[in-house]
């Protein structure tokens, strides 16, 4: 498909220098298929790229101009010639990790920490524009039931389903997730789904707001750890016994630190957020009480799956998705990012 489309481009390796603009329509593989994009959310780490943080940009191979965006979804526009079962019209979302497919970690199906593990929407261009290339192994065709907007945050949705799958709660324990962001509220939106007894959520004062939408989406209770001391807080909420999981979605140096002394014997805790300064722990306790440090990367293939079954059973994911812009008001999202109103923007091309 020739033509011109709609992007929001990264200039160069600086702080902003994005601008929306007319780029050409990608042209596609024979192994490909073209992806007309309905709704693209921005990640953290999109508005982290924005402003140019560079522990992460530099895990990854940016080249300039550079399109980011790596939670879609869309319709297909065009197949390539060696594509088969993908028609066009088709209702899609997208897989951004373009695994290898032939190193060992592939071939067990933890293609999250391939070798070779190149991203739509860093090292490729990805979902803030109307039309994106992707190879037609990572298409995901959304059900009927799925919308767009859904089909957008599966992959933040896969990301918790994948740290909640990794530490293995089991039925009736008591669960806490740290930090209510999108991907912390998703896990608490997966606990709940799947029965976890007791499931408290802390943050800091300047998520208050994400805490009263943490209540409302289901947490049995939440914790301002500006207000009161979650150590004392979840001992309390658990007669002294401490939580059997916790999840750190916050990337701060302090939360594993924290956790170790908020855990019960036996516990686990789950690392999805990345702190960008080391952790100091004393490993002594950790030995003494058997405590498990699990650390969550990204989601497998069949994460995938499992998110759309989910979605498709009845696990509303759209309250995550706070405000919906058309994509030239990219700027009002990242915005709104700054001051730490809403989840997660939607941009619609």
């Amino acid at each position: 498909m020739k033509g011109m489309m709609e992007a929001v481009i990264k200039t160069k390796a600086a702080p902003k220098n994005m601008e929306f603009t007319t780029v050409p329509i990608p042209e596609i593989t024979p192994d490909q298929v073209l992806v007309q994009i309905k709704a693209s959310g921005i990640c953290g780490t999109d508005h982290s790229l924005y402003h140019w943080n560079e522990a992460i940009a530099n895990s990854y191979k940016l080249q300039f101009p550079s399109i980011f965006g790596h939670e879609f979804s869309g319709v297909i526009a065009e197949v390539g010639s060696r594509v088969q079962g993908m028609n066009v019209g088709e209702r899609v979302t997208v897989n951004p990790i373009l695994y290898c497919g032939q190193c060992s970690y592939c071939a067990e199906g933890i293609i999250n920490i391939c070798d070779n593990r190149p991203f739509l929407g860093t090292d490729y261009d990805g979902g803030f524009a109307q039309y994106v290339a992707v190879r037609a192994q990572n298409i995901i065709k959304l059900p009927d039931s799925v919308s767009f907007k859904s089909g957008a945050l599966m992959e933040p949705l896969c990301v918790a389903i994948h740290a909640v799958e990794r530490a293995k709660p089991q039925f009736g324990e008591t669960a806490v997730v740290v930090g209510p962001g999108a991907i912390g509220l998703l896990m608490l939106l997966v606990l709940k789904n799947m029965g976890v007894g007791k499931v408290i959520v802390t943050g800091s004062g300047v998520d208050k707001d994400r805490l009263v939408t943490a209540k409302e989406l289901g947490a049995d209770y939440t914790i301002n750890i500006d207000e009161q001391d979650p150590v004392t807080a979840v001992k309390d909420l658990t007669g002294g016994r401490g939580a059997d999981v916790i999840f750190d979605a916050a990337g701060h140096h302090s939360v594993v630190q924290q956790a170790v002394q908020m855990v019960a014997k036996h516990g686990k805790i789950a690392v999805t957020g990345l702190p960008s300064k080391a952790s100091e722990l004393m490993m002594t306790p950790i030995a003494m009480r058997e405590i498990s440090i699990i650390g969550n990367r990204a989601y497998e293939q069949k994460t995938w799956f499992q998110a759309a079954k989910m979605i498709e059973g009845g696990l509303d994911v759209e309250p995550i998705g706070t405000h919906t812009l058309p994509l030239k008001d990219w700027e009002k999202g990242m915005e709104l990012l700054d001051k730490r109103q809403g989840l997660r923007v939607i941009l619609q091309p």
